[in-house]
């Protein structure tokens, strides 16, 4: 499952539209994504996100994790 699925099935589940980033990596554990997955979640900084918000972060999260890729 992608990022962005599995944070549509949180903030679905949820009912909410503001959820924290313990909230957010709860959600991860218990739903056993892969740990590449979850050393993103991981690098989530504190405090609450909207979906999008929470998207744009892990995106932020993923690109510190693979540098080079996008500039070369």
């Amino acid at each position: 499952m992608s990022l962005d699925v599995f944070l549509d099935h949180v903030f679905t589940y949820h009912g909410t539209e503001r959820l924290s980033r313990d909230e957010i990596h709860r959600a991860a554990v218990i739903a056993e994504l892969p740990p590449d997955q979850l050393a993103v979640v991981d690098g989530l900084p504190e405090g609450e996100y909207a979906q999008d918000e929470a998207a744009e972060a892990l995106h932020q999260v993923t690109e510190l994790f693979t540098p080079g890729e996008a500039g070369g």
